[in-house]
């Protein structure tokens, strides 16, 4: 099983870490692959050349959080790129302060102007089981969102595959993986099929 994580900041943005420093923590944790997403307001020169020039074990997508305007202000969008899969992920639904119907509504809205492939059920890597129905119709992923040392590994996703970049991304598109969380160690499936939930 491959472990990855599709949400982490660095001094590229708001985050307090490097992004020799993320991948770093993320190899110590044991990953295999790891989406750097730092946010587009305010991404300093050169952010493209240094993710993609980052030398490590760990395949590392270079991705985006954009800054989406709606009815609610902004929301935020994490754009992750493949070889030629991109990934979009609606980001920390409960950070919105809205109902979770409210929120369904919210990305239904952004859908229509911005491509979704899936929604993060997860506050800083602390998973938000009120976001995880039917109403919003998209795998769910966990991610941690992790802008200091002490946000790092807290959930990841895990999925059967090779490790390519756009292998990844379709897994994720068709629901093809497990979210898992460090706290107990819980697993749960992303689509309808059965709730699987382990504890360590």
């Amino acid at each position: 099983m491959l472990r990855g994580q599709f949400h982490v900041h660095t001094t590229f943005s708001d985050g307090t870490m490097t992004p020799e420093e993320v991948v770093s923590a993320y190899e110590r944790l044991g990953f295999h692959f790891l989406a750097v997403t730092d946010h587009d307001h305010l991404l300093k020169p050169s952010y493209g050349d240094t993710i993609a020039a980052l030398d490590s074990p760990l395949l590392i997508f270079t991705g985006i959080e954009l800054t989406i305007h709606c009815r609610k202000g902004y929301v935020h969008v994490s754009r992750i790129e493949g070889e030629r899969e991109v990934l979009h992920i609606f980001n920390h639904p409960a950070d919105l302060g809205v109902s979770p119907r409210e929120c369904a509504r919210l990305i239904a809205e952004v859908a229509a102007v911005q491509p979704i492939d899936a929604v993060e059920v997860t506050s800083h890597g602390f998973y938000t089981p009120e976001f995880d129905i039917p109403e919003i119709p998209y795998p769910k992923v966990a991610a941690d969102d992790a802008h200091t040392p002490s946000g790092c590994g807290r959930c990841w996703v895990e999925l059967d595959g090779a490790l390519e970049k756009d292998a990844i991304i379709r897994a994720v598109k068709e629901g093809r993986f497990v979210n898992c969380f460090a706290a107990g160690e819980v697993k749960r499936k992303p689509t309808k099929a059965p709730r699987i939930i382990r504890f360590a």
